[in-house]
């Protein structure tokens, strides 16, 4: 009788034990860290912080009429876009303002201002001289192989090639004189060198003004 007094006693003092799943646990975790991360004012109202927005750089920006405005590239594009006209850049840094410069332009302008930059092209292109051609001539050569090789010449200065010429023989100076008349109206003579019976000089196509 005692002993079952003593059982029931025990049992009626034991505290019930609230057992939670891990995953309540988990979340209630994560919960209390993002409110940890949250900036609350004075007044209770919570605030989540925003990040810092990046500057966007700008240009200089010039218009039909040569304005010059300062703007981001978006809002020059979108210019451009509303009135039908093109953002070309004229220059990539300016060493002023150390931004770069953007045109807008009509399609004429910008297809005359392209055709303007091909021919500049193609004529620094033409006006620069190419690979170097080398002749060389032995005093015993006839007039007719003499003749050949001027042709020759003429057709290398024609393209814009340097062209170095190497006489030898007793004769050299003599055909050197008469290779530099025979092509005077095509060349220039530079670094004409005599060393023995070897005549060294150089032809240039003519400088173009």
């Amino acid at each position: 009788m005692l002993r079952r007094f003593t059982a029931n006693a025990i049992c009626a003092i034991r505290l019930p034990i609230n057992w939670q799943p891990a995953s309540n646990v988990c979340l209630s975790r994560t919960l209390e860290f993002k409110k940890n991360r949250l900036e609350i004012d004075d007044e209770g109202a919570v605030k989540k912080i925003r990040p810092k927005t990046v500057p966007q750089p700008k240009i200089t920006l010039l218009g039909l009429d040569k304005d010059i405005s300062v703007v981001t590239m978006d809002v020059a594009s979108k210019m451009c876009e509303r009135r039908g006209l093109k953002l070309v850049k004229i220059i990539d840094i300016d060493a002023k303002t150390q931004r770069p410069v953007y045109q807008m332009m009509t399609a004429n302008q910008f297809l005359r201002e392209d055709h303007q930059n091909h021919q500049n092209k193609d004529e620094k292109n033409h006006n620069q001289p190419k690979k170097e051609k080398t002749v060389l001539i032995n005093c015993r050569i006839g007039q007719s192989d003499l003749e050949s090789k001027v042709n020759n010449i003429h057709k290398w200065l024609s393209k814009m090639h340097e062209v170095r010429i190497t006489i030898t023989g007793d004769t050299a100076n003599e055909i050197a004189d008469e290779v530099i008349k025979m092509t005077q109206d095509s060349s220039r003579v530079v670094q004409r060198r005599e060393k023995g019976d070897t005549v060294k000089f150089q032809l240039l196509p003519p400088k173009k003004s």
